[in-house]
C-alpha cells in the first residue's frame, strides 16, 4: 500500500467518467476510467442516465483507491469536474431523477430559443456572457417542467430540484444531500449573473424557472460537505467543484509562471474549446463570455467550442493518412479562433485525448506558428480540479 497524501479528483464527462488521485506535486498515482452511453431517442435529442452517471462515479472512486494501492486515510480531499450544461431534475425526497439528463449536445429547444427578441437576447448576453441557446440549462429545464407531468406535481410539493452533474453528483455523495453548485457550472445555465455570481431574478422571469428548484451557488474552492463513509469507508472533505473547461483552464493557469499575464488553452476533448482570460467582461462574436476559478478569486474568459473532437478521431486510429487529415482540418478550425482572440497568443497550452500522443502539439503549432505547451497530464480537467484542492489548503 502507497503511504503518500494524496487528493482525490472525479471527472465526470461526457463519453466517460474517470477517477485519478494526484500527490501533493500533482503527480498521478492511480488512474481509472469508464465509459458512458449516450442516447438519441429522436434527431437531436441527446440524453444520458443521471443514475449511471452516479454508478459509473462510485465505481471508479472505488477502484482508484483499490487499484492504486491507496490509503484512503492518506487523502486530503475530492475535487469534483463535470460536463456542463447538462440538466437533471430529481425528486428531493425519493432522491429519483424525474426524467434522463439532456446532454449539453441536445438540440430539441431550439425553435423555442429562436423565439426571443433581439432585446432579449441583448439583456440575456449582458447579464449571462451567453447567447439564448439550446445548448444551456435554461431551455432544457423549461422543457421538462413543460413536458414531465410529475415536474408541476412535485413542485407544488417543494419536492423538486435542479442541477447540473455537480449538483447531482454532490447530492448522492453526501450524508446530508448537500444541494450545491459552483460559480462556473452556474455561469453556463442562462440563469445566473456572472456579475453579481448569484441567480437572476429577472432571467428566471424570461425563462420561466422557479427559484426554489435551484442549488445554492458556491465558489469553486469551498466546503462542499463531505463525501459519505459509507463509498470509500471514510468521510472525506470535498474541496473543489469547477466545470471541465474552466478546470482545465485553472491547470493552465496553474502551469504559467507570471500569473498576471493573459492565459490561452485549448482542449481536444468530445468537442475542441478555445480559451483566453479576460482583464473584464467583454463580449467577442464567435466566443461566449463566462467565468472561471483564479489564484486571486475569479478571471472572465472567452470561450469558443468546435464541435468536432476525439469522439471523431476514434474511428480513424486505424487509419493514419485520415487521422492526421482530421487532425490538421481541427487545427486550421482551433486556428480561425485563435486569431479572432482579442490578444494574440504567445503561448498556447493545450490539454485533451487528442494530444497524449503529441501529434497534436506538431499539427497546432506548424499551423498557427505559436508556441505550443501541452499541460503535465492531458487529463487537464482533473489536474486543474487536483490544483484547486491544492490550493484550497494552503
Amino acid at each position: 500500500m502507497i503511504q503518500s497524501p494524496f487528493f482525490l479528483v472525479l471527472d465526470v464527462g461526457t463519453t466517460g467518467v474517470k477517477a485519478i488521485a494526484f500527490d501533493k506535486q500533482l503527480a498521478q498515482l492511480a488512474r481509472i476510467s469508464e465509459t458512458l452511453t449516450l442516447r438519441h431517442p429522436k434527431r437531436g435529442w441527446v440524453e444520458q442516465n443521471p443514475q449511471e452517471l452516479l454508478k459509473r462515479s462510485l465505481t471508479v472512486l472505488h477502484n482508484a483507491v483499490k487499484h492504486g494501492h491507496l490509503d484512503v486515510r492518506d487523502c486530503l480531499g475530492i475535487g469534483i469536474a463535470n460536463q456542463r450544461e447538462t440538466t437533471i431534475l430529481w425528486d428531493a425526497r425519493t432522491g429519483k431523477p424525474v426524467y434522463p439528463a439532456i446532454v449539453w449536445q441536445d438540440s430539441r429547444t431550439q425553435r423555442w430559443c429562436d423565439a426571443f427578441t433581439k432585446k432579449q437576447r441583448a439583456f440575456v448576453q449582458q447579464q449571462t456572457g451567453l447567447t439564448i441557446a439550446p445548448y444551456f440549462s435554461a431551455s432544457k429545464t423549461h422543457w421538462m417542467l413543460d413536458h414531465v407531468p410529475s415536474t408541476r406535481i412535485l413542485l407544488e410539493q417543494h419536492r423538486l430540484r435542479f442541477g447540473t452533474v455537480d449538483s447531482w453528483l454532490l447530492w448522492n455523495l453526501t450524508d446530508d444531500h448537500q444541494h450545491l453548485t459552483d460559480e462556473t457550472n452556474a455561469a453556463r445555465t442562462l440563469l445566473c449573473n456572472i456579475h453579481t455570481h448569484s441567480w437572476d431574478n429577472e432571467l428566471l422571469r424570461l425563462f420561466d424557472i422557479p427559484s426554489s428548484i435551484l442549488p445554492r451557488i458556491l465558489p469553486s474552492r469551498a466546503a462542499f460537505g463531505r463525501l459519505s463513509e459509507r463509498i470509500l469507508g471514510r468521510s472525506i472533505p470535498i474541496l473543489a467543484v469547477c466545470g471541465d473547461q474552466q478546470a482545465s483552464f485553472y491547470a493552465a493557469l496553474h502551469a504559467t509562471s507570471d500569473r498576471s499575464t493573459k492565459v490561452t488553452k485549448v482542449t481536444y476533448g468530445t468537442g475542441t474549446f478555445i480559451t483566453q482570460s479576460l482583464p473584464s467582461f467583454q463580449l467577442q462574436q464567435n466566443f461566449s463570455t463566462t467565468i472561471a476559478p483564479h489564484p486571486r478569486g475569479r478571471t472572465f474568459i472567452l470561450e469558443a467550442k468546435i464541435q468536432r473532437g476525439g469522439r471523431e478521431l476514434e474511428s480513424l486510429l486505424a487509419h493514419p493518412k485520415k487521422r492526421d487529415a482530421f487532425l490538421r482540418r481541427l487545427a486550421l478550425d482551433a486556428d480561425q479562433l485563435i486569431r479572432q482572440l482579442p490578444t494574440p497568443p504567445k503561448t498556447l497550452f493545450i490539454d485533451g485525448g487528442v494530444t497524449r500522443d503529441g501529434l497534436m502539439t506538431i499539427i497546432q503549432r506548424d499551423i498557427s506558428g505559436i508556441r505550443i505547451q501541452p499541460l503535465s497530464s492531458f487529463d487537464g480537467t482533473a489536474l486543474g480540479i487536483a490544483a484547486l484542492c491544492q490550493d484550497s489548503l494552503s
